[in-house]
């Protein structure tokens, strides 16, 4: 832009000679120092300017310093200030749950607030002293936020400025360098204020954008100069382990500008960060998980919520809310290789990751424990889909997999039995188990497939990895078939399971198979494959719920017989006390 002079018959001759020695000065500098040169720079505004990327500049105007800075008159803000007074505003500034200054910023102060006199664009860019410049243009506005040099008085969606960077702030916070380990460039205002002229030299503009360290290059150095995350240098988002993402933290974070305020997230929504810039179908096939999160699959439905997730929350989770953080943590996930075998310990995906407010997770279980577990857990459960409609209702499954139980699966403590029902290759080795061992994607390497393995999505219901007939109506099949129950046999020998070497067998002869292969009744019928908590209410206890026995009311009661139950009697024995038969009443006995 070219704007016209306002002429000024006392100053001419003055201003004439003010503009041919800062010019001067200014070409000669240049010469001998191109690279610490404003003349080259977007910070010339004069009419020998508009090298910025919005080609701002004033030809009633030849001197180059003259817009930031007055040889005489010039104002107290700064050395030698030429711009007016910032004038008193309000201003927004950044703020989340994990900024641990103090005082946290409330207000720009020293040289930020220099900087915030054309950068907040209220203030023409020719208003200083002396000013011959009639336009009122302020700083541009431009939609790409690395683009976008107007920071308006809203500077929530802005890296943080105008704190004290102190040892006792580096320790508390955890992950940030101690001011004494800065490299030279990172410069403190005062030896403790950080401001924008940290990362920018308003004279320097050999790396783009006055930066103070080419931050352009592969890993951010300007960023990790001074953020130390934990676990960022085996973390497989670290340009050092993947080299095609060599923009480092600017893969995920906008530095100003950004449109998910709290950690300067690239995306309005918090998993769009990571689904819309690589976890997509342009990565690995290992890393694409954006297709297991279409609405038509049974899926963690992250776009349910946004803004709810909060780094610092109190858990298990108060409120509904479910997020690609909720169960990894960037700085810290790496590519595991292949599926560990070893539960309950967690895998390279999930390291990092916060079980409570004191420590991070060690046990997979301890992850999906933050919110389904605790008194919000029912908030977790039936969300999306119906949960089955139980004698005994417990939404906490902490509970549901406690080794006290009566009967559970061994997500939390070692199977109790000696693994008879289980294939012969896992008798001796499957002690314990992943929840991700059920609840997979299908398309999961663990499933067998070239997909990313987790609880991300299926075509399952209950994001389960394998079919597991759950009819909601008491409408038994018409016919049997082992893949209804694909899930159970991944662990399961069917064989055992319909024949007679199973418990439940009445003179010689399989109730299995008469109920589930003959009468086509669900396994879910009978079985709560989490587990029957001795904690809920009312409890279940050894007598009425081992081997997993949990009725659903739909199959199972009527005004008759409201809560069916099962009693063990002795050993490969029992009775049930069911609506489901007719004969000779709703109590009916089995033994070998």
């Amino acid at each position: 832009m070219m704007f016209k002079k306002r002429t000024s018959p006392g100053l001419g001759a003055m201003l004439s000679a003010c503009a041919a020695l800062c010019a001067a000065a200014t070409l000669g500098a240049a010469t001998a120092f191109a690279a610490a040169s404003v003349l080259n720079s977007p910070h010339n505004l004069s009419a020998s300017g508009a090298r910025g990327k919005h080609g701002v500049a004033f030809a009633d105007e030849t001197r180059v310093c003259i817009f930031c800075h007055a040889p005489h008159n010039a104002n107290t803000s700064g050395p030698l200030w030429g711009r007016g007074a910032l004038p008193d505003k309000a201003y927004k500034p950044y703020d989340s749950s994990t900024l641990k200054a103090n005082p946290k910023p409330d207000k720009p102060t020293g040289a930020s607030r220099l900087c915030l006199s054309c950068h907040d664009g209220t203030i023409a860019l020719g208003q200083f002293v002396g000013s011959p410049i009639l336009s009122s243009t302020t700083m541009p506005w431009d939609s790409n936020p690395t683009n976008n040099p107007n920071l308006s008085t809203d500077l929530s969606d802005d890296h943080p400025i105008s704190f004290a960077y102190t040892e006792a702030l580096a320790t508390s916070q955890g992950e940030l360098a101690s001011p004494s380990a800065l490299p030279y460039q990172v410069k403190l205002e005062q030896g403790t204020q950080l401001q924008c002229t940290s990362c920018h030299d308003p004279h320097n503009n050999e790396f783009g954008n006055f930066m103070v360290i080419n931050n352009n290059a592969s890993g951010s150095p300007l960023c990790i100069a001074c953020h130390k995350n934990a676990g960022w240098p085996g973390s497989s988002h670290n340009p050092q382990n993947t080299p095609e993402l060599a923009s480092g933290c600017l893969n995920c974070h906008y530095v100003h500008n950004a449109p998910q305020p709290v950690r300067l997230l690239k995306s309005k929504k918090e998993e769009d960060t990571c689904l819309l810039n690589c976890h997509n179908s342009s990565g690995p096939a290992q890393q694409n998980v954006k297709p297991l999160f279409d609405s038509s699959r049974h899926r963690h439905p992250m776009d349910a919520t946004t803004g709810v997730h909060d780094e610092k929350e109190l858990l298990p989770a108060q409120n509904y809310h479910v997020q690609c953080v909720d169960c990894h943590n960037p700085h810290r996930a790496y590519r595991p290789g292949t599926p560990l075998s070893n539960p309950p310990a967690i895998n390279g995906s999930l390291v990092g990751v916060r079980k409570d407010s004191t420590a991070n997770a060690t046990r997979e279980y301890e992850i999906c424990f933050k919110c389904h577990a605790g008194g919000n857990a029912n908030k977790f459960s039936g969300f999306t889909e119906s949960p089955p409609n139980r004698v005994i209702q417990e939404p906490d499954q902490m509970k549901r997999f406690d080794g006290m139980n009566p009967s559970f699966h061994p997500v939390v403590a070692q199977r109790r039995t000696n693994g008879s029902s289980l294939i012969t290759a896992l008798q001796s080795t499957m002690l314990m188990v992943y929840c991700s061992d059920c609840h997979n994607s299908d398309e999961s390497i663990k499933a067998g497939g070239s997909g990313p393995s987790g609880p991300h999505g299926s075509r399952y219901e209950h994001i389960l990895m394998f079919r597991y007939d759950m009819p909601l109506a008491q409408a038994p099949r018409s016919s049997y078939s082992a893949s209804l129950y694909d899930l159970c046999f991944r662990c399961h020998a069917e064989s055992f399971i319909m024949g007679s070497s199973s418990g439940f067998v009445a003179s010689g002869a399989s109730e299995h198979a008469t109920h589930v292969r003959d009468r086509g009744v669900p396994c879910f019928a009978c079985h709560d494959p989490h587990g029957v908590s001795s904690l809920s209410l009312p409890p279940g206890t050894p007598q009425n719920n081992a081997h997993l026995i949990n009725f659903n009311v739909d199959y199972a009661a009527n005004s008759s017989v409201p809560s069916p139950f099962y009693q063990t009697l002795s050993s490969r024995s029992g009775s049930c006390t069911v609506s489901c038969h007719s004969v000779g009443g709703a109590t009916h006995s089995y033994a070998p």
